[in-house]
């Protein structure tokens, strides 16, 4: 199915949940060097995720569906405010 991830489209496998999202930004940011820096420092990356405006908690990428046409945004932590 298809779906956009940051104002592009991307195609996924149908009947995904969040988690196979974040793992596919998480493939794809790997040698960002801020990310890849926090991550050194933290163990983590902290993005955060939205699906359709709505922030995901971490604890709920796994349970959130996925569906045709949705919108995807991640947030860098840099972008912080």
């Amino acid at each position: 199915m298809k779906i956009r991830i940051n104002n592009r489209e991307q195609e996924i496998s149908d009947q995904a949940s969040l988690i196979e999202v974040v793992r596919l930004v998480r493939s794809t940011t790997a040698d960002d060097p801020m990310l890849k820096a926090i991550r050194q420092r933290t163990g983590d990356d902290h993005i955060s995720y939205l699906v359709n405006g709505k922030v995901i908690a971490p604890q709920e990428y796994e349970t959130t569906p996925v569906k045709e046409g949705d919108e995807v945004r991640w947030i860098h932590p840099a972008f912080g405010g």
